[in-house]
């Protein structure tokens, strides 16, 4: 009996470094893309795919993602850099893109995602979830999606979903839903009253209509009026343009924005340099944030070195909400390191963030190039508290063994808050 034992076992452990070696020769020989950007997204069922590819030459000058493929052409890891220097993704990322790696493992039935930092630490993101673990159909399609933290407890992430279903239809439609932990509904992000949905995609697997239902499958109004998205991308998967609409597909100023029409204008590497808010008839109206229209300009590395706001003529004018025309960031001369992000108004002249107090803040780094400090400055170079928090300045300290980064606030007096 014993000696049966041994046999089996044995041969288990063979089988099991079958399948061990097996995985580690299909992603010994990796096939690596660059992108300087990530195509648009609004549901995790949709995968995360590269826009605007580069060649490694030009991708070794600036920001871009690199996507890892394994010899079956499963994605292995998506990770963000500029030039060789590991970075935490940027303006470009979309909803899903968490981190500076990300990590994709496979079995027959889950596909799981893990979070690393640029130290190369496990981390959390979106809350407390160190792994999002999909569950795939009988066909290989994502069907249900959960969060574990890093004790292999599963959570509810940071928008309060502790899981995803989708059930795909027969029209080619997928209904997605969410629930929290105890099978209670969730809206698809805070603060946007989408609930039950019924996806549908272009042509090219871009989200192209969301439409809030009821459970019977009929068109649901929200709050705002609002039961459709209706959303333009281009073949790199762009973000154009979205359209909200209601009930009877008429547009209708809704959800957060409170607009009816958003356009955006992307540069040649998939930067958003232009956005525009619009109502119902086509005419240019500010946002429920402040903005009728906005520009953005980039520096060679692809940071953003400037952002200013402008009327319904096109003049320039200020962010209703933060009253200033144009806000500037300076960057190292290597591009990795924010120096300082600064306001000012439409003359050019130091301003104020109306909401937070501060004309500039300034960002200090240690030795090994991680963020040490941040200080909050008025028009005059002084130190000021911030209105919205209190904060004059902020230490941040990190955890030797993982990496992991703690903060203390203090205000102008240094007395910690």
């Amino acid at each position: 009996m014993l000696k049966s034992s041994i046999q089996i076992n044995f041969l288990t452990l063979m089988l099991l470094g079958l399948v061990f070696n097996s995985q580690a020769n299909i992603n010994s020989e990796l096939h690596v893309f660059y992108y300087s950007t990530v195509k648009f997204v609004e549901t995790p069922l949709s995968p995360i795919e590269g826009s605007i590819a580069l060649s490694k030459a030009e991708a070794m000058t600036r920001n871009h993602y690199r996507f890892a493929y394994n010899q079956l052409h499963q994605l292995v890891s998506v990770s963000f850099f500029n030039g060789d220097v590991p970075r935490n993704p940027n303006h470009t990322a979309n909803l899903f893109t968490l981190s500076h790696r990300m990590e994709f493992n496979y079995t027959s039935n889950t596909e799981t995602i893990t979070f690393f930092n640029t130290d190369g630490n496990a981390i959390e993101v979106l809350g407390n979830c160190a792994e999002f673990v999909y569950r795939l159909n009988d066909l290989g399609y994502r069907h249900r999606l959960y969060f574990m933290d890093k004790h292999k407890k599963r959570v509810a992430n940071g928008w309060g979903i502790y899981e995803y279903r989708w059930d795909f239809q027969g029209d080619g439609s997928v209904i997605e839903n969410r629930v929290d932990e105890t099978g209670k509904q969730v809206s698809i992000r805070p603060s946007f009253e989408f609930y039950l949905l019924r996806l549908r995609f272009n042509p090219w697997g871009h989200i192209a209509l969301m439409q809030n239902i009821d459970s019977d499958g009929n068109l649901l109004e929200n709050s705002s009026g609002a039961s459709q998205d209706r959303i333009t991308t281009n073949t790199h998967g762009n973000f154009l343009e979205w359209n909200v609409l209601d009930n009877k597909h008429n547009l209708e100023r809704g959800n957060g924005p409170n607009v009816a029409i958003g356009r955006q204008h992307f540069d040649a590497y998939g930067y958003e340099i232009e956005l525009e808010h619009q109502d119902e008839t086509g005419k240019t109206i500010a946002s429920h944030y402040g903005i009728f229209r906005s520009q953005t300009e980039f520096d060679k590395y692809g940071n953003i070195e400037k952002r200013a706001f402008y009327d319904v003529n096109n003049n320039p004018t200020y962010h209703l909400n933060a009253g200033y025309h144009q806000l500037q960031i300076k960057w190292d001369k290597f591009g990795n390191q924010r120096e300082s992000l600064s306001y000012f108004d439409s003359n050019g002249k130091a301003f104020s963030h109306a909401l937070r107090g501060y004309h500039a803040a300034r960002y200090a780094y240690g030795q090994n190039g991680r963020l040490i400090k941040i200080s909050y400055h008025s028009e005059t170079g002084i130190l000021v508290n911030r209105k919205d928090n209190g904060r004059a300045y902020t230490i941040f300290t990190y955890n030797k063994v993982d990496g992991a980064r703690t903060s203390q606030h203090f205000d102008k007096n240094d007395n910690q808050l």
